[in-house]
């Protein structure tokens, strides 16, 4: 039996396309900053990949007690970071992050800089990367992946060592997971730079 154009069903449809509600906040989007709106569009690629794995490094670096690297280092220290690279890409693809949780886990990486010790230098990359974008993705979405799932996105962790990994960074965080649009915007200049995105930066909204 067909349905006309004002049944239930079709009404709340069409109430669905129109609603001001913003996917990754389920808040009124007018309530966001347009600077943060205009990240979450951002789409992937090389460029925030890079910046990623520079975010990481130069938390690792400072949580081993190494001098900041200077901007014009950083070009080669990447060349050096390409497996780590590698694998931020292939937990991104085979995982389908999206950039809200991806600007989470840059939140989450800032916030546990200061608070980070870490004697070994083995897998550290991919622990600080891994325990930040698991909480994000948590945190952000109702419907999630199972550790077992997140072991099998790496490639060479296993679920014992990827719920080590998540626990280890909620107690760093001290279990504070919430996420500020100051947090995010943070990352603005950076994420958007190769991006030719003019339009002024408005005031956080938080």
């Amino acid at each position: 039996m067909f349905s006309s154009d004002n049944s239930p069903s079709s009404s709340s449809s069409s109430s669905t396309r129109s609603s001001p509600i913003h996917h990754a906040s389920l808040v009124d989007a007018s309530t966001h900053s347009p600077a943060l709106l205009q990240l979450v569009d951002v789409k992937l690629s090389r460029q925030i990949l890079d910046y990623v794995v520079d975010c990481v490094a130069d938390t690792v670096d400072f949580a081993m007690g190494r001098p900041p690297l200077p901007p014009n280092k950083r070009l080669s220290r990447r060349a050096g970071l390409s497996s780590f690279t590698t694998f931020v890409t292939n937990v991104y693809t085979r995982a389908e992050v999206t950039m809200p949780v991806i600007l989470s886990s840059l939140a989450y990486i800032d916030r546990a800089k200061p608070h980070l010790h870490i004697a070994l230098e083995e897998w550290a990359l991919e622990r600080v990367f891994l325990g930040a974008l698991i909480l994000a993705s948590k945190y952000s979405n109702d419907s999630t992946l199972k550790n077992i799932h997140w072991a099998l996105c790496t490639g060479v962790f296993g679920k014992r060592d990827v719920g080590r990994i998540e626990r280890e960074f909620l107690d760093v965080l001290n279990w504070e997971l919430s996420v500020s649009e100051e947090n995010i915007l943070a990352h603005y200049d950076a994420l958007t730079l190769s991006k030719n995105i003019s339009a002024p930066r408005p005031q956080s909204s938080s």
